[in-house]
């Protein structure tokens, strides 16, 4: 498990699958709209003029960067989720760096995914900014639940058009897919909230403390719900529209 370098350039390939399945279920919902593909083309042109000057900024990892982030993801999940890594208050305990404590990282890292590597794991943990080495480098500390793993400059763009598509499938889901199965499957796509942008820094402070509840919430039911066979399983997901809509001027 190592960082991987930026071969964005050379993966023309693998971004066309990655933009057609972030891509398909919007455009199918556009058609279903009755947008022609005059229409939806014309469109896409229109973009892509706007940003043809924009400076790339995003890398992929050789196909294999978002399978080393999900792994990882799964282990900053349980660490922050599960009774056996928690403390008495919910909160992530510090882990012990012994390779042989039962209840350090490295047994943490070999309960989740017996594939990891514990080092390598902290390695990369640690330039992804998630955890931070403590007590003279005996204990490792969580920084945060989620893996965003973008620098000031770049970004990782698998998880980025990953979340697009999953957003996109559940959509595609409300709109086509409902059936005696739906009230199972997770329904609320998406909340809309209008905030106004003098308040927008206590909608911030809100966010920070509870937004993590919320995915957590979501995964889990995400984690219960069947997956559509002829799916691959990332069939949904969850969002939040902020916007800002003055309110009407009285007559």
């Amino acid at each position: 498990m190592t960082r991987f370098h930026d071969t964005t350039a050379t993966n023309t390939s693998l971004l066309s699958e990655w933009a057609y399945a972030a891509l398909r279920p919007i455009v199918r919902i556009l058609r279903a709209a009755g947008v022609s593909q005059a229409i939806i083309l014309d469109g896409v042109q229109r973009i892509c003029a706007q940003h043809a000057d924009d400076k790339p900024s995003g890398r992929i990892g050789s196909g294999t960067r978002y399978e080393s982030v999900l792994a990882l993801g799964a282990v900053t999940a349980t660490w922050s989720r599960s009774a056996q890594w928690t403390d008495e208050a919910g909160a992530a305990r510090e882990l012990s760096l012994r390779n042989d404590d039962p209840k350090g990282f490295s047994a943490l890292v070999r309960a989740v995914n017996p594939a990891l590597n514990p080092a390598a794991a902290l390695k990369e943990l640690q330039q992804l900014d998630v955890v931070r080495v403590v007590g003279n480098a005996a204990r490792i500390r969580l920084l945060r639940h989620t893996i965003a793993h973008a620098g000031e400059e770049t970004f990782s763009i698998e998880p980025v058009l990953r979340d697009l598509q999953r957003f996109g499938e559940a959509l595609e889901h409300n709109v086509f897919h409902k059936g005696e199965d739906g009230i199972r499957r997770m329904q609320l796509t998406a909340g809309r909230v209008s905030i106004d942008p003098a308040k927008f820094a206590d909608f911030a402070r809100f966010a920070a403390r509870n937004g993590q509840a919320f995915l957590d919430s979501a995964d889990d039911r995400l984690n219960t719900a069947p997956e559509i066979p002829e799916g691959n399983g990332a069939n949904y997901g969850v969002g939040l529209f902020v916007f800002f809509e003055p309110p009407p001027r009285d007559c």
